[in-house]
């Protein structure tokens, strides 16, 4: 399971969580946004926000840039701090929760996100390690590891093929949670950045538009709220 305080940002594994309509809790609602246009900055232009953490200590959302220790979102200089690292001025943007839709900077130039937080579409995303399997035979020089997709939940399967997308309209059951899954994850030049200690690969991405429509993974919505643990079992029903 993983957790991404701050849009764009690496995020944080977790061994459990509770996850409602607005999906994880704690998740994306943060953004840096640029002070002179409006909009929120992501990954898909600016990979350089790939380099930093964003976690939750003790309620607190915590920044960790490249060269810095770890240091409180809402501290009074972070914004200086921010604006210096990306050379360029931006503010701290939390989640709306009404139904305004943030415009965000793409790559191929600006979209809309989701009403209300910073999600490009849905709150959760779920893959399947039998879709990362899959990918991997068809590009096996390539690291299809599931920080590349940055889901919420991986699920460890052993059916193979892409197994996720067999489940659209259907519905998922993890722990107390039930997930209806409305629709594939498009997939875009995000997943072929570096982060951590995986590199730069541009045949990330044209390996999963030749052979799977730009899909890994499925996007839910919460029909019932709940805690979700590592471990636990999941069901699916069509």
């Amino acid at each position: 399971m993983w957790r991404y305080p701050v849009k764009s940002f690496l995020g944080e594994r977790l061994e459990q969580a509770s996850v409602g309509p607005g999906g994880v809790d704690g998740d994306r609602r943060f953004a840096l946004r640029d002070v002179a246009s409006g909009h929120v900055l992501s990954a898909k232009k600016f990979s350089k926000l790939l380099t930093a953490r964003a976690e939750i200590r003790n309620g607190e959302v915590m920044l960790t840039l490249p060269e810095t220790g770890a240091f409180a979102l809402g501290d009074s200089r972070t914004r200086a701090t921010l604006s210096a690292w990306l050379d360029r001025d931006v503010e701290v943007a939390a989640a709306s929760g009404d139904e305004e839709r943030p415009v965000v900077e793409g790559d191929l130039g600006t979209f809309l996100g989701r009403a209300g937080g910073f999600f490009d579409s849905s709150a959760v995303h779920v893959v399947t390690t039998s879709t990362l399997a899959a990918l991997t035979k068809l590009h096996p020089n390539g690291r299809f590891d599931p920080r590349r997709f940055r889901p919420n939940i991986v699920l460890e399967t052993t059916e193979p093929g892409f197994l996720e997308e067999t489940w659209l309209g259907g519905t998922l059951e993890l722990g107390d949670v039930l997930l209806e899954i409305t629709k594939p994850c498009s997939r875009c030049v995000m997943t072929t950045h570096a982060q951590e200690d995986l590199p730069v690969d541009r045949d990330i991405l044209r390996t999963v538009d030749k052979h799977n429509d730009e899909h890994v993974g499925v996007y839910g919505i919460v029909r019932r709220s709940g805690i979700v643990r590592v471990g636990d079992d999941a069901v699916t029903r069509s």
